[in-house]
């Protein structure tokens, strides 16, 4: 897939510029309004456009300049110009780096772990750089073993509106590994016998101990765990900064448990290390750092092509991913980017020039992943996106919902919030014309309730949210199901 530079800057630039003329739409639409109170909502909870993609011709719409909560549908923007702006052929590097001499298998030196912000690195890619410093015949190290987190910035989590035990909020950093979140164990052997508790960095092909995670056994009710700050400076498992966690089991709860890791970097050092024990390489304990000029490079582990890992986050909708890949593509326009919202906003601000009609007042995406009550987007600012990003990207988009098979011709990505529905993409009609949409529900009031009453201990979505969302879908299948029968 080739995807044209300019295409690409045009269709980055300009959140910060608001165009005056708001898109003159004029059109007629299937009757909805059945189906929407069929499913209990109303109207003005609901947006919509249906359009020609390919002459921007609006063929049914409601509320087309009203900002809804995108969700994860902001992943579609962002792939789209992460393509143009790395290329489909990007591939994310990860590094080992040495200094000093090596001889009879010892490094008199340091060692370095690189980070370039790949999304997709597993356990086995750090094997991988293993067996190649193996390879040099390296069996001990000693100087320092470091691990270089320089290349993007580091965030304890990418949204702090989220639960902290949410395992889909995890920490961001050039440095990430198997996702960022790991797998907590507990057991309970026998009446009277102490809780067992265990911290596991999971991948396709096992498990390693994540020893820069440390729990603290507490009793209490209403929350099984909450993050601890380490008093007066007390470092966790003898490493500055480590993740700190208070853990009081609650009744009936699972054995095992996702939680996110907050200190990325440090946790894929720990498990390097780990990794490095079994490899036969004796490492000292990690610390931050940075390669130096005159480092030698070691071994390189590179990541699937870009077209590949944008493919699955539209799929998968994995948050740590897509911001990532949007981090890694906004620090190639603007080096100074540090936060996400900056990202955000360099990634989207050339949209304007790409389509001058579209009026882009309300646009605020705080993110690459769509994780944020806060971030809105109208229906009419996504059809133009949709139509910049082109074909080649919208042929990356699934034919599913959350896992769920969407109608026969539809190719969308979805998102999903407490509150907040959305699916936007391309349908066949039963005509065979192939059209655009985008669709957004939110409820607003609802949405700010839950927000402002929220205990960032609790991760499970209210009762009355979920069935929320099941209204949602059922609304979304009814009129997907209008679209494709009436035009």
């Amino acid at each position: 897939m080739r995807i044209p530079t300019f295409s690409i800057l045009l269709l980055l630039a300009c959140v910060t510029a608001v165009s005056a003329c708001a898109s003159p739409y004029s059109a007629t639409s299937p009757d909805d309004r059945a189906a929407i109170a069929r499913n209990g909502f109303s109207a003005d909870d609901v947006g919509y456009v249906l359009f020609d993609p390919d002459s921007g011709a609006v063929l049914a719409e409601r509320q087309p300049a009203k900002p809804f909560a995108p969700a994860s549908v902001a992943k579609l923007p962002a792939m789209a110009a992460a393509l143009a702006v790395l290329g489909p052929d990007h591939r994310f590097e990860t590094t080992l780096h040495i200094t000093g001499r090596l001889g009879d298998g010892v490094l008199d030196g340091d060692l370095i772990l690189k980070g370039g912000g790949d999304p997709s690195l597993s356990s086995e890619g750090l094997t991988e750089l293993l067996r190649d410093l193996g390879a040099l015949g390296v069996t001990r190290v000693t100087g320092r073993f470091l691990y270089d987190t320089s290349a993007l910035p580091e965030m304890a989590e990418i949204d702090a509106g989220q639960p902290w035990t949410a395992g889909y909020n995890t920490g961001v950093g050039a440095l990430s590994l198997n996702f960022n979140r790991f797998r907590f164990d507990w057991a309970r052997p026998a009446a009277g016998q102490p809780v067992r508790v265990s911290a596991w960095s999971v991948s396709d092909t096992g498990r390693v101990p994540l020893d820069s995670v440390t729990v603290q056994l507490g009793a209490g009710a209403g929350a099984a765990f909450t993050p601890l700050i380490a008093m007066d400076g007390e470092p966790a498992n003898g490493e500055p900064g480590g993740e700190r966690w208070r853990f009081a089991p609650q009744p009936g709860m699972a054995a095992s448990l996702w939680l996110p890791v907050t200190r990325p970097g440090l946790a894929a050092a720990h498990v390097f290390r780990r990794l490095a024990v079994e490899a036969g390489i004796a490492l000292p304990a990690p610390a931050p750092g940075a390669v130096p000029p005159t480092a030698t490079l070691a071994a390189l582990h590179r990541s699937e092509p870009l077209e590949v890992l944008a493919r699955q986050v539209l799929r998968y909708s994995n948050n740590l991913s897509a911001e990532l890949i949007g981090l890694a593509a906004a620090r190639r326009l603007d080096p100074a980017v540090q936060t996400l919202p900056e990202s955000a906003a360099v990634l989207t601000a050339p949209a304007m020039l790409a389509a001058p009609r579209t009026d882009w007042t309300g646009l605020r995406l705080l993110n690459h992943s769509g994780l944020s009550a806060a971030s809105r987007i109208t229906p009419a600012q996504t059809m133009a996106l949709i139509q910049g990003a082109g074909p080649a990207v919208l042929a990356l988009l699934p034919g599913e919902d959350e896992g769920k098979v969407l109608p026969p011709g539809v190719r969308a990505k979805s998102g999903t919030l407490a509150y907040a529905k959305a699916l936007a993409g391309t349908l066949k009609t039963a005509g065979g014309r192939t059209l655009g949409f985008a669709f957004f529900v939110t409820d607003e009031a609802q949405r700010a309730a839950m927000d402002r009453t929220m205990d960032r201990r609790i991760a499970e979505i209210p009762p009355e949210a979920r069935a929320w969302l099941a209204r949602a879908r059922k609304l979304q299948a009814d009129l997907l199901e209008l679209w494709i029968a009436g035009l």
